[in-house]
């Protein structure tokens, strides 16, 4: 290895000290943290080699570098070279390990500074002297020191050996200590800094995946929905960074942005903890706490019995008048009165299931239904469909009514009071506008803030295709069977005709058939039927 000693002059070794606590400071992996940490306290002491440990969960000293410039050595850190030595056990049979030096200083806290190792002291210095036989080198001096977070508890510990000065080994000296002591303490407050940052991160991300998770656990018709639609995002997202053609070539997603868009994705739906259970839940058009379509159908049995007590009363009126013409007249009637509510009956039971659309003809008949037929209950004269039940059976697609879209809408108001009173810290600023916009369209009539595509980014706009698509092809909808891709693709075609969704993104997300690869790894591979493209809206 090359020299890298210091002459000591307090002065230069101030400035030195600052221009590496300055590079330590931007250093973001804990491994090379260390790294530096060690090879700048081996400049800063004009030491000729020296060790870093870190403190595991097991209460041992696991080496993270180790350099020897007389041997040659450098192991651990960016040397890409793992560390063959074992672990150091800081405690044995549950007391503090004595009798070897690093230990002891995590066990005190204190510094260690031995002028010589080979003289007579409590700690066990075989495995140095049996290193020293085995390589020819001498270790004689040696400085340890405990490095403590803001806590006070010991995160590691570093270790230099031999002091040089005019080629000779010497002690440490005790300004050569203070200034390693003050770097180091230094250095430990930047890995720990590092520490608090990555747990904050994995704090949050746990977090939001605990919302996710919980909003997912409110319904098993939508549940899943919070956890694949962060991994299609970023399905897509890698999609269209990997795209060199067309408008979008030029974008490239960095590691920071991607790691946004996943917790976004986690959080885009965060409102739905408000949305009533009721609303989520309603898996056909009558659900409330129940299905009232068993309800409706009692009612309709009553018309039925209202049908065959009707006729019987005439044909008693007529076998009375003694005229039993018209028996078989009042007889087809009956069977022809049945046959309608029957037929009536079906189509209301139909009607109740959600769907794409509901006909016109299917309207019409739930209205007649209303009006036409009359039942009493509790002496009391009603039409047999409620005017809410009216109001239900006629939704043209899916389960829910004007103002229950209205509810779900607001999952969405909910979601960004959620994101805008979070602190969001600068590495996290996007968080915010990628989860608000997968119910934006290109066109400003999305919500909830009637964004145009100028004003959305790339991966926002990327967010909004996953969403849809994922319910689009989801197999747990209530109102729904899954759809098969063409049909999917068929849908968002149209989507990108009415300036709903963006149709750079549409197309890299069919010609680079991201659509299959989520298919297969998250919903029914049979869902993967023959597509025409040609007939594709959108895309031609």
């Amino acid at each position: 290895m090359a020299d890298i000693q210091v002459p000591f002059n307090e002065d230069t070794a101030l400035d030195h000290l600052v221009n590496i606590c300055i590079r330590i400071s931007s250093e973001s992996n804990s491994h090379k943290l260390l790294e530096e940490i060690l090879i700048n306290s081996i400049k800063v002491a004009s030491a000729d080699a020296g060790s870093i440990y870190s403190v595991t969960p097991e209460k041992n000293l696991r080496f993270d570098t180790v350099i020897n410039k007389t041997l040659g050595l450098h192991m651990g850190g960016s040397s890409g070279e793992e560390v063959s030595f074992p672990e150091i056990p800081i405690y044995k049979g549950g007391k503090p390990n004595k009798k070897a030096v690093v230990a002891d200083a995590v066990v005190t806290g204190n510094v260690i500074n031995i002028r010589n190792v080979y003289d007579e002291l409590p700690y066990d210095m075989s495995a140095a002297r049996k290193m020293d036989e085995h390589t020819g080198y001498h270790t004689q001096s040696m400085l340890t020191i405990p490095l403590k977070d803001h806590t006070g508890d010991i995160i590691g510990v570093l270790q230099l050996i031999n002091a040089q000065e005019d080629g000779c080994n010497v002690p440490f000296t005790r300004p050569i200590e203070k200034l390693v002591r003050s770097f180091a303490s230094l250095g430990a407050i930047a890995l720990t800094n590092k520490s608090l940052v990555l747990e904050m991160e994995a704090l949050f991300e746990s977090f939001a995946r605990t919302i996710a998770k919980a909003i997912d656990e409110k319904s098993p018709h939508t549940g899943g929905h919070c956890k694949r639609v962060p991994e299609l995002t970023l399905m897509i997202a890698d999609a269209v960074h990997e795209a060199d053609t067309g408008p979008l070539a030029d974008f490239k997603l960095t590691g920071n942005e991607r790691h946004q868009l996943m917790v976004a994705g986690w959080l885009h739906d965060c409102g739905k903890v408000a949305t009533p259970e009721r609303v989520i839940e309603k898996a056909t058009k009558l659900h409330t706490i129940f299905d009232r379509i068993a309800y409706v159908d009692a009612k309709l049995e009553i018309v039925s019995r209202d049908i065959d007590l009707d006729i019987m009363q005439r044909k008693l009126a007529m076998v009375q008048n003694d005229d039993l013409s018209a028996l078989a007249a009042l007889e087809q009637e009956r069977a022809q009165r049945h046959a309608e509510l029957n037929n009536e009956r079906e189509i209301i039971k139909a009607s109740n299931m959600g769907s794409e659309y509901l006909s016109d003809e299917a309207v019409d008949v739930i209205k007649t239904v209303a009006s036409k037929y009359k039942i009493s209950v509790n002496n009391r004269v009603q039409a047999v469909l409620s005017d809410d039940e009216v109001k239900n059976l006629c939704v043209r697609a899916g389960t829910l009514t004007f103002e229950e879209r209205e509810i779900i809408k607001r999952h969405m108001e909910v979601t960004m009071d959620i994101l805008d009173s979070l602190p969001f810290p600068k590495h996290l600023d996007q968080v915010s506008e990628y989860a608000l916009c997968h119910h934006e369209t290109l066109d400003g009539k999305g919500y909830p803030r009637g964004l145009t595509k100028a004003e959305m980014s790339v991966p926002a706009r990327v967010m909004a295709v996953a969403d849809i698509f994922e319910a689009l092809s989801a197999s747990d909808r209530p109102y729904k069977k899954a759809k098969p891709v063409s049909e999917c693709l068929f849908i968002m075609g149209k989507m990108v005709e009415s300036k709903k969704i963006d149709p750079d993104i549409f197309r890299i997300f069919v010609e680079a058939k991201v659509y299959e690869d989520y298919i297969r790894q998250h919903a029914d591979p049979s869902q993967l039927d023959e597509i025409d493209f040609s007939a594709i809206p959108g895309l031609n």
